[in-house]
């Protein structure tokens, strides 16, 4: 798997909203929005939490895969769209993978640990 560089809007925890406007070709605002809608619908802590963007992925057609504890950089998948919510130690992230591709600010990803995998 390769690494491209990807980040449409330098914002401080903008992942979740960043890989899924990736993966859908939405824009990065409007997923946002969304994001911050179901947020207070849901009356979660904050936009970014999994509740929040599973609810928004499972409407945009997402499915999720059975896949965990597996380093991003070991994962084998198929051509197609996936988005990767993946740690390590306090950090958590999301990142866009489309036909092999990953799409993020660095390749720092490659050694985090795969927690939940969504394919589009």
């Amino acid at each position: 798997m390769k690494c491209e560089y990807y980040n449409p809007i330098d914002e401080k925890g903008s992942c979740v909203q960043r890989s899924i406007s990736k993966v859908l070709n939405k824009d990065y605002f409007a997923v946002k929005n969304d994001l911050i809608n179901i947020y207070k619908n849901l009356n979660a802590k904050d936009y970014r939490e999994v509740e929040v963007f599973e609810k928004y992925l499972f409407d945009n057609g997402a499915s999720k895969l059975d896949i965990k504890n597996i380093l991003v950089k070991d994962l084998k998948l198929n051509n197609g769209k996936y988005i990767v919510y993946c740690y390590k130690d306090d950090w958590y992230h999301m990142i866009p993978i489309i036909d092999n591709i990953i799409f993020d600010k660095t390749d720092n990803c490659l050694e985090l640990i795969v927690l939940k995998i969504y394919k589009l």
